[in-house]
């Protein structure tokens, strides 16, 4: 579907005013990016809940520090993750086809 440049940027401006939001804000906004804020405990909580609901089966992360953003990430949210048994603690195989369960090729 084609949506006119023009008449987004009209829209998104009029959002803009109207909730008196910064640049930051509204891409947030317009981009219907799920966020998660606050402690280990109650990210790994909520991500549990949308897997759980089975309203996910994976979340890409973007990291608002790199290269080190994900660390403590890894280092507090993975492991309470892990306990909640949604995120794996060994892999089955040693390459990327064993772990999606493909066969290998001949």
């Amino acid at each position: 579907m084609y949506r006119d440049p023009l008449a987004v940027a009209a829209q998104w401006r009029v959002k803009a005013e109207e909730g008196k939001l910064s640049i930051r804000e509204l891409i947030i906004e317009v981009t219907g990016r799920q966020t998660f804020v606050g402690s280990a405990a109650t990210i790994a909580a909520e991500l549990n809940a949308l897997v759980q609901a089975d309203a996910s089966d994976g979340f890409i992360l973007v990291p608002h520090i790199t290269p080190g953003g994900l660390d403590e990430f890894a280092d507090t949210v993975v492991p309470l993750l892990q306990e909640r048994g949604v995120f794996r603690t060994e892999y089955e195989g040693s390459t990327l086809r064993e772990h999606l369960g493909l066969k290998s090729a001949p």
